[in-house]
């Protein structure tokens, strides 16, 4: 008997087991029906010139590995699929195994107590079936609840949980996507900060060169002490913004550390000048439709679906529920009787309809609340594609504005630093003052500075562009 009662625990053991995987199977085919497949083009092309930075792939998969924040989206991820699994389960019977072990003793003055005493002296029981004073009793056996889902209640409520599984797992892609922008963004304007510190050092060794130069004609009576303190000034203006430039570069370089979680890291970076072509015909193609696949737009596409089945259910709670419910097994008060069949087998059946009537103020609150929520996420999808329309524009149209102005400043670098190799000729024989010598410095380092403001960005927007078609990675 004791063989038999271990192996029954062992197929109770076994058979949970082999349920779980195969639960989990089943759970990931079920979420897949829900899912729709997105068969939109990719942002491949837009993302095609910075990828060719092998330093700046790594970096993002290494930020993609390390930050917590994306850590994070997993876990919730991993909250929401288990919700559904939950879900999933209340439309289904809950069928468990039972061994319930259980002592009585009844009070000699109550009805129990009574009849079991003058049962012992009936003629119509065994020796065997004489109820002992301490009673125990032993019941192996399964048990099952199920709720008949007739008006689809529960249906719409695993609906919801699907849809708001796939809303979180469009978010984290979103999160993804924004977070490769983020660190392409800083990745380029830190280059951009590197290639301007190195102007700034040119232009200072050629504004130090005259400011000497100056000092000298100063002392052979050639110009005034005015040149010099001017000369002074602006060599001392240029200093400082190099130290500004310094700053930038340790705000951008500790951004990017933190979403690697990793404070002490070096971040490595292609020299300059960084080689990538960002004209506006390589976007020409990209048309506004592809905002479909923004994860963001789905997500609020998914929230406002699932708060649409969150409602119709909670109006359907109104409506009668019925369960079923049973036992099936073995009972006896001794051990040696359960398997006495069919004498010790032993069932129960029992089916329910309920309805609410009185103090229903629960359920109607938990409709008006899921009818604001449905409401609230319409307005979140709404204001999730105008939004996604309207940074598609800025974008679009910003390279193209930007393109045009880079040409322009580039013909203008040209110049200044033509003029500043002309008039230094010209002073030095004496066909031109200080003055000249000074407005030329200021508008070719102005002129090179802005030039380089307009391809950071041109950069900046070309990221952005990829992060409103919904990135990828």
């Amino acid at each position: 008997m004791r063989n038999r009662f271990w192996l029954i625990i062992f197929g109770f053991g076994f058979f949970s087991c082999q349920s779980n995987l195969s639960v989990q199977k089943r759970v990931d085919a079920d979420l897949e029906s829900y899912r729709i497949v997105n068969d939109q083009t990719s942002v491949s092309d837009v993302q095609a010139c910075w990828r060719r930075d092998s330093l700046l792939v790594q970096l993002i998969d290494s930020v993609l590995v390390r930050s917590n924040d994306i850590k994070i989206g997993f876990l919730d991820l991993a909250m929401s699929r288990a919700d559904f699994t939950f879900q999933r389960g209340l439309r289904k019977p809950i069928v468990s195994g039972i061994i319930q072990p259980s002592l009585k003793r009844f009070g000699k003055y109550t009805m129990d107590g009574v009849g079991n005493y003058d049962t012992q002296f009936s003629t119509n029981i065994t020796k065997d079936q004489i109820i002992p004073e301490n009673l125990p009793d032993l019941q192996i056996g399964i048990q099952s609840s199920w709720e008949w889902d007739i008006w689809g209640k529960l249906a719409k409520r695993k609906k919801a949980s699907a849809l708001r599984y796939l809303a979180t797992e469009s978010g984290q892609q979103w999160l993804i996507t924004s977070l490769v922008s983020e660190v392409a963004s800083a990745y380029g304007q830190l280059i951009s900060l590197d290639q301007e510190l190195e102007i700034l050092k040119t232009n200072i060794s050629i504004q130090r060169k005259a400011f000497e130069l100056v000092q000298v004609q100063k002392e052979a009576g050639a110009v005034n002490e005015s040149a010099v303190q001017q000369l002074e000034a602006q060599l001392l203006n240029s200093r400082a913004q190099e130290g500004d430039v310094l700053q930038q570069i340790t705000v951008l370089e500790n951004q990017i550390r933190y979403y690697l979680n990793k404070p002490g890291a070096k971040i490595k970076r292609t020299p300059f000048p960084f080689q990538c072509t960002l004209d506006s015909t390589l976007f020409a193609h990209v048309q506004i439709d592809q905002l479909e696949r923004r994860p963001d737009i789905r997500q609020a596409k998914l929230n406002l679906s699932a708060a649409f089945e969150s409602k119709e259910s909670a109006k359907l709670a109104l409506k009668p529920s019925v369960v079923l419910s049973g036992i099936l097994g073995v009972q006896g008060f001794q051990p040696a009787y359960l398997f006495q069949l069919p004498a010790s087998m032993a069932y129960q059946l029992l089916g329910g309809v309920t309805a609410p009537w009185l103090n229903r103020s629960a359920i109607t609150a938990d409709i008006l609340r899921s009818d604001a929520q449905w409401k609230s996420q319409d307005l979140a999808y709404q204001n999730a594609l105008i939004k996604g329309y309207l940074e598609w524009d800025t974008e679009v149209k910003s390279l193209g504005y930007l393109q045009r102005q880079n040409q322009l400043k580039e013909r203008e670098v040209l110049l200044t630093k033509g003029a500043i190799n002309t008039v230094g000729t010209l002073f030095l024989t004496a066909n031109a003052n200080y003055l000249e010598v000074l407005t030329a410095q200021q508008n070719a380092l102005r002129s090179e500075l802005e030039l380089l403001e307009i391809s950071r960005k041109r950069w900046t927007h070309a990221i952005q562009l990829y992060r409103v078609l919904g990135g990828g990675w």
